[in-house]
């Protein structure tokens, strides 16, 4: 009985210091709205030029990205960083053809480093938009850190270098959005 005792009075301890320490995440699964993002995202290996008759699988490495503007959840920004890849070969032919690049849409990871100094990782897929061969729509679900099980939606748009595509191999693209970056 002294053993259920201890039990008891070490669950009615631990409750109260549960609900303390899962009260701040409650304010924040209000989630934030982004009124501002921009960044560069590079392909490895390069995604061939239009006409050249070869398919790549590349992955995408986002960098040098921001969101800016936000409001709720107690941020204000955040800087950006991830890794996704393609599950389907892909070149300039099939992305500015404008459809999908396959079945199998790329995935992989975001990660929001918070002007707080809170993170949040991402799952994310990259959905092609129909009718915008230079636009990206991304969705996602928060699996660590700040905003944990909520849901992420953006469009971007990007726009490569002078000539890539074209006369080089698209290597790298800046991106801005279309959408605002929404975590609810």
């Amino acid at each position: 009985m002294r053993h259920g005792v201890r039990f008891l009075m070490a669950t009615a301890l631990v409750l109260p210091l549960g609900f303390i320490a899962t009260a701040p995440g409650a304010g924040a699964a209000a989630g934030t709205n982004c009124g501002k993002s921009a960044g560069t995202a590079t392909f490895t290996p390069a995604l061939p030029k239009l006409g050249a008759g070869t398919t790549v699988k590349p992955k995408i490495k986002v960098s040098a990205a921001k969101a800016t503007a936000c409001t709720g959840g107690g941020v204000k920004s955040a800087k950006l960083s991830g890794s996704q890849k393609f599950h389907d070969p892909t070149s300039c032919d099939i992305l500015l053809g404008g459809g999908p690049p396959g079945p199998h849409p790329p995935t992989g990871t975001l990660t929001a480093k918070w002007n707080t100094g809170a993170s949040s990782t991402i799952k994310v897929t990259l959905n092609a938009v129909s009718g915008q061969a230079t636009q990206t729509h991304i969705t996602g679900t928060v699996t660590a850190g700040l905003f944990v099980g909520l849901h992420a939606d953006q469009t971007i748009s990007f726009v490569p270098k002078t000539g890539d595509c074209v006369s080089t191999d698209l290597a790298a693209v800046t991106f801005s959005q279309v959408t605002h970056l929404v975590i609810s």
